[in-house]
């Protein structure tokens, strides 16, 4: 092997890391972008649920019903609960977990079967249907 091929190597490892670095890079920032974008939605969630609290203490308070106000307000917290559960679903994909549908504990996507309580864990590359994530939603929202 003379210097040149050598050289080549080196170069070659060199831009392998680099690339490797990078990508790694973009992947905590993606999980970062996402972890900000739950903390808003649960400020978010928190602020419905004194809309929702304030909206019940009028009505009690005036002896009145206004049944299609608190329906709608029960509707757009679920709404925010769904949201934040793709987000963290998202989170999990990226950083290869999965949850155990019986006990909850989070395991490496390499296990076939639970940690904690040895449930066989069903493995899936695919996100889940209902999940649409665009890379900049959590900066356009």
């Amino acid at each position: 092997m003379d210097l040149k091929d050598e050289l080549d190597f080196i170069t070659a490892k060199a831009k392998q890391l680099t690339d490797t670095g990078i990508r790694k890079a973009d992947e905590v920032l993606s999980i970062s972008k996402l972890k900000l974008r739950c903390v808003q939605l649960d400020t978010m969630i928190k602020a419905k649920y004194t809309e929702l609290g304030r909206t019940m203490y009028g009505m009690v308070k005036n002896d009145s019903s206004d049944a299609d106000r608190i329906a709608q307000a029960v509707m757009e917290i679920d709404q925010l609960y769904k949201k934040m559960a793709q987000y963290n679903a998202r989170i999990e994909m990226m950083r290869k977990i999965v949850t155990c549908p019986v006990c909850g504990t989070k395991n490496k996507f390499s296990n076939t079967y639970c940690t904690s309580c040895m449930h066989k864990l069903v493995l899936t590359d695919e996100e889940p249907d209902d999940y649409a994530y665009a890379p900049n939603e959590a900066e356009n929202e």
